[in-house]
Parts: C-alpha cells; sequence; structure tokens
C-alpha cells in the first residue's frame, strides 16, 4: 500500500431497488485486485452492516469505504435513515460477527440517522 486516503461511497435511495447481491458486486468492483481473504473480509462486514440497516432502518442507505494507507486500514460505515432508539444497542449475532472481524466497531445516532461502521486493519 502506498501513502494516502481513498474513499467510495454508494448511495441507495430506494431499499427494495437495490439488493445486498447488488451491494456485494459494487464491493467487488471497488476491490478488484485486492487479496481474496481481504475482500471475503470487507463483504462479511458490509453485507452484516447493510443488512442491518436494512432491517432497522429506511432509505436512503449511504455505504463509505474510507481507506486509510497510512495506517493500512479500511472503515467500512453504513448510514440509514432511523428514528433516535430509546434504549442502547445490543449486538445481535450480525454484530457479534462484525465485533469479531474488526479492530474495533461503533454506532453513531444523529438526529434522523443511524451510522455503524468498523475499523477493518490488514497485514502487510
Amino acid at each position: 500500500m502506498t501513502a494516502g486516503h481513498d474513499t467510495v461511497v454508494l448511495v441507495v435511495q430506494d431499499g427494495d431497488a437495490t439488493s445486498p447481491d447488488e451491494v456485494a458486486r459494487w464491493l467487488r468492483a471497488h476491490l478488484e485486485g485486492w487479496p481474496g481473504f481481504d475482500v471475503l473480509l470487507v463483504g462479511l462486514v458490509v453485507g452484516e452492516l447493510y443488512d442491518n440497516a436494512h432491517r432497522h432502518g429506511s432509505p436512503p442507505y449511504v455505504v463509505e469505504l474510507v481507506l486509510d494507507r497510512w495506517r493500512q486500514a479500511l472503515v467500512v460505515s453504513v448510514r440509514d435513515r432511523a428514528v433516535r432508539r430509546p434504549v442502547p444497542w445490543r449486538s445481535s449475532a450480525g454484530l457479534t460477527l462484525v465485533d469479531g472481524l474488526s479492530a474495533r466497531w461503533g454506532v453513531l445516532t444523529q438526529a434522523k440517522f443511524t451510522t455503524v461502521w468498523a475499523e477493518l486493519v490488514f497485514e502487510d
């Protein structure tokens, strides 16, 4: 990896129009040339976060990948339109998987949006 930052964003305006398979194809296209294991890792995390947004939020869904080449890390986030939750977040099976695969993850709740993010760190 060389030094720098790269960002790609997918905005899904209508949840019914973009399936998880289409998101996976978009992701693979942006990870072309990456090692197979890294593509699998990112795909699992993005899939779980996108599925979580689909289940608990509403469009627009914003999938963002920010590559930090200095740290050899990728921050994956999925934002959806959601009302503020009155109770704390609980880890479901999908978020438990995200926790195990990522260096760290979290939830950012704003007035009308919820963003769930995960940081993946890669080795040379």
